[in-house]
């Protein structure tokens, strides 16, 4: 079964700690010396605002943050550990905007809109209409980082946006799907699964038993990050 974003429900070592109630609403702040481990690499707790300061894996800066939901007109505090949410500053209830990551309780999220930055330039047509959203980082290792995202194909939503109405409304929604992604060490960059083509053609060289056979035009999540554990 899936969950309520449209992603497979992440293996259950990859949601330790999903139902833990982790402090109060109004206390869900950073804790200083929390790091997360994701394989043999930690983040220690705090925001990083770029790319370099998430290669050096050193913190900008260690502020209160609490974690909200993505929809609604009232975004609801989230109090578990969140596949995907907004980030807000405890103190003032700002939106993080413009932050490269987060390290919050134990656990490493990456902003959509870095994603978008810092992708392979054959990614280019994956757009999100989320881009201050974060995104949980559910395993890593030596070569990659995985994470899940929902992107969308930038063409063919604006094709339907463009062609206005019920059916073009209904094109453009279609064209956001929940896509792996990579942050690849030898590259300090993004690689998107754009398709399972794009998939097959990444993973091939690196696992060859990874490789699906391609019946939707999206790739098996599932199945993506079995070949991935292989690699990471």
């Amino acid at each position: 079964m899936g969950t309520p974003g449209g992603f497979p429900k992440p293996p259950s070592r990859y949601r330790e700690g999903k139902q833990v109630r982790l402090c109060p609403t109004s206390a869900c702040s950073i804790r200083h010396g929390q790091e997360a481990m994701v394989g043999n690499v930690t983040y220690p707790e705090g925001l990083y605002r770029n790319k370099e300061d998430f290669i050096t894996r050193v913190p900008s800066d260690r502020v209160g943050l609490v974690a909200k939901s993505l929809t609604g007109f009232k975004k609801e505090v989230i109090d578990t550990i969140p596949d995907q949410c907004m980030f807000y500053y405890s103190d003032t209830d700002k939106k993080v905007k413009k932050m490269f990551a987060v390290s919050f309780r134990g656990h490493l999220y990456i902003q959509a809109a870095s994603v978008l930055l810092n992708r392979d330039r054959q990614d280019k047509s994956q757009t999100t209409s989320q881009p201050y959203s974060f995104t949980r980082v559910l395993f890593g290792g030596n070569n990659f980082l995985y994470m899940e995202l929902e992107l969308a194909n930038s063409w063919k939503q604006g094709l339907g946006y463009g062609l206005g109405g019920v059916g073009g409304a209904a094109i453009a929604q279609n064209a956001i799907k929940g896509k792996g992604v990579v942050w690849d060490f030898s590259k300090n960059q993004f690689n998107i699964f754009r398709s399972c083509k794009d998939f097959n053609e990444f993973i091939a060289e690196r696992y060859p038993q990874g490789v699906q056979e391609c019946e939707d035009r999206q790739p098996d999540l599932l199945l993506v990050r079995t070949a991935i554990e292989q690699i990471k």
